[in-house]
């Protein structure tokens, strides 16, 4: 005990760092639970736990246990409460086709590529106001009006799909931390009517100004071009088919198409690094004034500004928050990269929005960063001195930073993949083979020719000239688009695999904060929780059977141990189980449909039969607030 009361001691500058993951542990307790907990069970807890403070007060090694415990408590009740105010918003979805007119609140594209549409701000034909927000999909080739138009349409919806799968996603609860409580889609044509309630003044203005880029992109750049291009500038994915969608994302550069930390930060660092070489160019102004802070000040500017052209998704909120936290540290003069800043960065988002613990692109947005803060933490100083060069020359000065950047790149790429593959096995249970060697031969094009020209497509908007810049960029993204159709048709470039166990998910996450979060020697014991977690896979059993929508949708395990689907069912759950189990190219065998006759689908909104034991996903998720 006293061997570890010494190490911490040693590693109290990164105890910091661990406030956010005990909070998140807090947010992760309460979403694990299969029931929904009192409101006043949580506040005895909190009662308890400030009568035991008071009780402990005159002993400081006691209290430092109880400050591990209050702050868990504190994301537990977090969480609850913001749960308990959404259910308060979130009326009954109703069933059925209805004439609605109400206002376009979002939009996207489902995994068919098909648009759609968030309806807000509902009436009925009578006028009578509709309470909360559907997704709906539109069918017809209807334009898609923008967000903030007020339309009318006739729609057939029903409350949002609940999970069907033991262990398996959770559709329900997303959409209704997202304010959605129903879904369906577009049974007519969609036409524009006049909007009694208009969007704020800055929401239309920015929405304005991101349609004036848009369609100036899809004027200036040929189709594919201009598709990827909108995506990465604007956050509008619409224009892009659906085979460009699965090319990025099988050759691993499935990340360039989400406007996220990578874009943000290389925008911010482009800035930074721009502002401080024309102020190293003019004396006065070097002399005068603070060139690294008036960068920072800039470069939290464009990366404002961007934040706001590509749509503000919550990718790019976590990415903008996470710069934001970093450039603040420039101006303040603290050490920029460092996990007390991503601490600080990962506070504010799980305590403004706790859901997003569950979020798949905050998980693997952290899971990256941590741990190439980590390794920068670790290696950082060689690397400075490698690039520094004492005694040597201009020229080798430059190779070696040359090197150094291509270096970079590999071992980045190395260190995030490695860093989100649990993750990435959990959720897609795909795993792009060749990213390495896409992201290497991408890399110094997004990084030399795509941001710096989107940077200068940014700053020149306002005085008309932005088309030059972007034809560079359109340039280099026909580069990538044509380096992600050889490298995703090349043999075996993707690897369906199955999912952890959550426990065993859990363990690997549990010892990868280890191994990063410390730096004395006790970290290597992380490596043991990480093993041991990918060990989970040896206990996944696929299911003989599963079923669910009703009853209407069934898979049966065949010979070679795949799951294999019959006809009937809502196809996005049935492709869904096939993921998870690493089924999706199966063969199909001659197999004869179970009897579930037994099986009651008005209570079970899935079942999964393990030869003769039933799991029930409802004994694993129990009565929650977003799948009642």
């Amino acid at each position: 005990m006293q061997r570890i009361l010494e190490i911490l001691n040693l590693e109290c500058n990164q105890l910091f760092a661990w406030i956010p993951v005990l909070f998140g542990v807090g947010i992760g307790i309460y979403f694990i639970l299969p029931f929904e907990p009192s409101l006043w069970f949580t506040l005895a807890l909190i009662e308890g736990v400030l009568l035991v403070a008071y009780l402990w007060r005159f002993y400081p090694a006691l209290l430092k246990i109880l400050a591990v415990i209050a702050i868990v408590l504190a994301g537990f009740t977090d969480i609850q409460l913001k749960t308990t105010y959404i259910k308060t918003q979130m009326p009954k979805a109703m069933e059925g086709k209805f004439y609605l007119r109400g206002q376009i609140m979002a939009k996207d594209i489902n995994y068919r590529g098909r648009p759609r549409i968030v309806l807000g701000n509902m009436e009925n034909l009578s006028g009578d106001k509709i309470r909360g927000k559907y997704r709906l999909t539109i069918l017809s080739n209807s334009k898609v009006f923008e967000v903030g138009k007020c339309v009318e349409l006739v729609a057939e919806v029903a409350p949002v799909m609940k999970a069907n799968l033991v262990g398996g996603y959770q559709p329900d609860r997303r959409l209704f931390f997202d304010g959605i409580n129903g879904g369906g889609y577009v049974a007519s044509g969609v036409f524009e009517i006049d909007c009694t309630k208009a969007l704020s003044f800055w929401t239309r203005a920015i929405d304005k100004w991101r349609r004036k880029v848009s369609n100036m992109i899809a004027e200036k750049l040929p189709a594919e071009e201009a598709s990827v291009a909108a995506a990465i500038i604007t956050g509008n994915r619409e224009l892009m088919t659906q085979k460009q969608i699965e090319e990025y994302r099988d050759s691993g550069l499935a990340h360039f198409l989400s406007i996220s930390g990578l874009h943000m930060s290389m925008l911010a660092g482009l800035m930074f690094f721009f502002v401080r070489l024309v102020m190293a160019f003019i004396p006065a102004l070097a002399l005068r004034y603070n060139s690294k802070k008036s960068a920072a000040i800039l470069a939290i500017l464009i990366s404002t500004v961007y934040l706001c052209i590509s749509g503000a998704a919550v990718p790019t909120q976590r990415a903008y928050i996470m710069t934001f936290v970093v450039l603040l540290a420039v101006l303040f003069e603290r050490q920029a990269i460092s996990m007390r800043v991503l601490a600080i960065a990962a506070m504010v988002i799980l305590v403004i929005s706790p859901q997003m613990l569950v979020n798949i692109s905050f998980q693997l947005s952290f899971a990256a960063v941590v741990g190439l803060v980590a390794f920068y933490e670790r290696f950082g100083n060689r690397v400075e001195h490698f690039l520094a060069g004492e005694h040597v020359g201009t020229v080798e000065k430059i190779l070696r930073g040359v090197l150094a950047y291509f270096a970079g790149i590999i071992v980045a790429d190395l260190v995030a993949s490695l860093a989100t593959l649990p993750l990435v096995m959990y959720h897609f249970n795909r795993v792009a083979l060749y990213t390495s060697i896409t992201n290497c031969i991408a890399g110094p094009i997004i990084g030399f020719v795509i941001m710096p020209a989107i940077l200068l497509v940014l700053l020149t908007i306002p005085l008309g000239v932005s088309w030059l810049p972007l034809k560079v960029a359109g340039w280099g993204i026909g580069w990538i688009n044509d380096l992600t159709a050889w490298v995703s048709a090349q043999p075996h470039a993707v690897a369906e695999v199955y999912s952890f166990p959550l426990w065993g998910l859990l363990i690997i996450i549990s010892g990868g904060l280890w191994l990063c979060l410390w730096h004395s020697r006790w970290r290597h014991l992380g490596w043991i929780a990480i093993i041991c977690g990918f060990l989970s896979l040896c206990f996944v059993k696929v299911p003989d059977v599963v079923a669910g929508d009703g009853g209407k949708a069934v898979a049966v395990k065949n010979s070679s141990g795949k799951l294999q689907v019959f006809e009937g069912g809502n196809k996005w759950m049935k492709q869904n189980w096939m993921e998870k189990f690493a089924s999706s190219n199966v063969d199909k065998e001659d197999i004869a449909e179970p009897d579930l006759s037994d099986i009651d689908f008005g209570k079970e909104i899935g079942v999964s039969i393990y030869g003769n034991k039933i799991k029930s996903v409802r004994d694993y998720i129990g009565y929650r607030p977003w799948n009642r």
